[in-house]
């Protein structure tokens, strides 16, 4: 986890489209801001599958989670450490 003004980034790895429609079934349970983002430039609403298709056909690197509240457990198969 990387620290940021109360906010849970990780790093994260989308692999599949299967990936994807898991992570964005995911989000839409969650309350709060879910973001992907790469680096400082790009950012996409993770409950959207529009955005997260986005992010894995653009091929972003140094994928981040960007979360309000902290759903480690619910995202820990997309986390690389």
């Amino acid at each position: 986890m990387i620290a940021n003004e109360k906010k849970y980034v990780y790093r994260v790895e989308i692999d599949t489209m299967e990936d994807v429609k898991k992570l964005v079934a995911i989000s839409t349970k969650l309350q709060g801001r879910i973001t992907l983002q790469s680096g400082t430039k790009f950012a996409v609403n993770a409950k959207s599958l529009l955005g997260v298709i986005l992010a894995k056909k653009l091929n972003w690197d140094d994928l981040l989670l960007v979360m309000d509240n902290d759903y480690y457990y619910e995202f820990e198969k997309f986390i690389k450490e």
